[in-house]
């Protein structure tokens, strides 16, 4: 307990003032409760919501999506200082005439405004992470970068011949920038291979799905002006599409061995995030729950905590070949889930059907798994 008081002492005897008032508190009843007094008041502090926050990015992210979002970044935050258009962005004079090549790679990966940040966080963290669990990370990180690549080069050629033809210096000034260039690509891509007589729904308008991307086109014109890198980003994408592309395609069988002990990706084979060739879902990436990384297993054990992206398994475990969906897919405004990038109506409606379809996937992950530590 404690007490506040006076000690009088006076001979040989002491005496407690009577006018001095004495504060008594309840004194625990036994050990328990002393201790579990003292546990309470040095307990951990609060976690930190920041720290919280980014550790669910990257346990729910796939690596090269998260890669990419991650440039987007740094990039914003670069353009407090310099200018990242004017260092990374595929301009015609500066890539040819002064030969940095290096713009081809690179230009979709800039990002100078806000604005830019939140549309590419939205459509890329809706469309990336999908595609990615579908195709594994390094045939997804494949695909950007040829679909980078192929739009910027043909812009280039664009450029050069409407400055020959025109001999204005604007066409060499001109600017293919932003991850929507390649966002766009793979949506018509995948618009491409779905069955022709689907429809996509943009916010109350049905519409035919091989004419999806050309009416997203039309509008991303209207509010944000005419930019030739996005007609050709749709173009490139119609070529994937169709098959025009597939000569420079990588093989299945050619991802496996770059995830190979000896391979080249096997450094980034167990990072987290990554998403090996053969524990790619295909299509199944549509049906297997929603969110970031809706379809893979807990990184941390089981639980009802958020769901985080598959653990790598064994390369040469399936030989299964990732795919784009064939159907369905998310709509761009509106509730209904038959747009761009889904299962469309055989989705499931309830918590319980989606648990179930969750637990149904995950004991066929496990499976490979088995099957292909015991081949090992």
């Amino acid at each position: 307990f404690q007490a506040r008081y006076r000690i009088l002492k006076q001979d040989e005897n002491t005496t407690i003032d009577p006018n001095q008032s004495i504060t008594l508190h309840a004194m625990p009843a036994n050990i328990n409760d002393i201790n579990s007094a003292s546990s309470s008041s040095s307990g951990p502090p609060d976690a930190n919501p920041v720290l919280t926050a980014y550790e669910s990015y990257v346990r729910d992210t796939p690596l090269v999506t998260r890669y990419v979002l991650n440039a987007v970044v740094i990039s914003y935050f670069m353009s407090f200082f310099v200018d990242p258009t004017f260092a990374l962005a595929n301009i015609p004079y500066f890539t040819l005439f002064r030969f940095q090549l290096y713009r081809v790679i690179t230009s979709p990966l800039v990002c100078s405004s806000i604005l830019n940040l939140f549309f590419a966080f939205m459509g890329f963290m809706n469309h990336g992470v999908k595609l990615e669990q579908s195709m594994g990370s390094a045939l997804f990180g494949v695909l950007f970068f040829k679909l980078t690549i192929f739009t910027n080069l043909l812009f280039l050629v664009v450029s050069i011949l409407l400055y020959g033809l025109t001999n204005n210096d604007g066409y060499l000034a001109g600017v293919s920038v932003g991850v929507w260039t390649v966002l766009l690509s793979i949506i018509a891509t995948e618009c491409a291979q779905a069955p022709p007589n689907s429809k996509r729904k943009l916010f109350f308008l049905e519409i035919p799905v091989l004419y999806y991307p050309l009416v997203l086109l039309a509008l991303f014109s209207l509010f944000a002006g005419f930019k030739l890198a996005y007609c050709l980003g749709v173009a490139v994408g119609y070529l994937q599409g169709f098959g025009k592309l597939d000569r420079w395609k990588v093989k299945v069988e050619t991802a496996r061995k770059w995830e190979s002990e000896r391979g080249c990706l096997r450094g980034f084979y167990s990072r987290a995030g990554y998403i090996s060739v053969s524990s790619a879902s295909g299509p199944n990436a549509w049906a297997e729950g929603s969110g970031g990384g809706g379809n893979n297993e807990s990184s941390s054990g089981g639980g009802g905590g958020p769901v985080a992206v598959r653990a790598p398994t064994d390369p040469g475990a399936s030989s299964s070949t990732p795919s784009f969906p064939s159907s369905g897919g998310q709509s761009l405004g509106g509730g209904s889930k038959r747009g761009l990038l889904s299962r469309g109506s055989k989705s499931p409606k309830t918590k319980e059907e989606r648990a179930a379809l969750l637990e149904r996937a995950a004991e066929r992950r496990r499976q490979q798994r088995d099957e292909g530590d015991s081949a090992v």
